[in-house]
């Protein structure tokens, strides 16, 4: 099963028996061609009938996101969840919500490079390592009259600095601060919906 957020809704792409239990408000579309999958994908963005979209259909799972992907501009991106010594995680306030350190794979560079050198531009720490790999995130949105679909990697990292998180600004980065298990629920109540799982995750290891 996969799942891409938009605007904070999910659209879900599974085999009939990974759907299980079906929420309220939620419109499952059996996919006959590409074309169609699309038609619902339109108006499921653009009205509110309903929050959560399911396709589903004679394909695996795999096979619908790959026919999903190929109608967008592709790019991908990554960040990391950050642990220090005392256990907390780090976050960075972006456009009033609480977001992890994250962007743009660049040219010739890995994932878990680039994860490593955003983290440190956003938020201004140095020596974090890798610890391992997370499940990625997908989202989509609309950049330049276009839509856009991205991959997130994520990776676990840990800090054994004493450095002062500081914002990057010119990112839009308004505050950086780490959080402690008994705040988790200050974070989840203002973040994405794509990043939640991650969250509760990291804060449960």
């Amino acid at each position: 099963m996969y799942k891409v957020f938009i605007n904070d809704k999910p659209v879900i792409f599974s085999s009939g028996d990974e759907i299980g239990e079906i929420l309220p408000g939620t419109k499952i579309v059996k996919v006959e061609s590409p074309e169609n999958m699309v038609e619902s994908f339109t108006i499921f963005m653009n009205t509110g009938d309903y929050n959560t979209l399911i396709f589903t259909g004679k394909g695996n799972s795999l096979e619908l996101f790959d026919d999903f992907i190929s109608y967008f501009r592709y790019l991908e991106a990554a960040g990391g969840i950050v642990r220090n010594r005392d256990n907390e995680r780090l976050f960075i306030l972006r456009f009033g919500k609480w977001d992890l350190p994250k962007g743009k794979i660049e040219i010739n560079e890995t994932p878990e490079v680039a994860a490593l050198r955003e983290v440190t531009e956003e938020t201004g720490i140095e020596g974090q390592r890798i610890i391992s790999e997370l499940p990625s995130t997908f989202h989509i949105y609309e950049h330049k009259g276009r839509m856009v679909f991205k991959k997130t990697f994520w990776f676990e990292m840990e800090y054994d600095g004493m450095e002062t998180p500081v914002p990057q600004t010119e990112e839009s980065i308004s505050e950086t601060r780490w959080f402690c298990q008994e705040e988790i629920d200050t974070v989840l109540g203002n973040t994405y919906a794509s990043l939640t799982g991650l969250i509760e995750n990291a804060f449960n290891t």
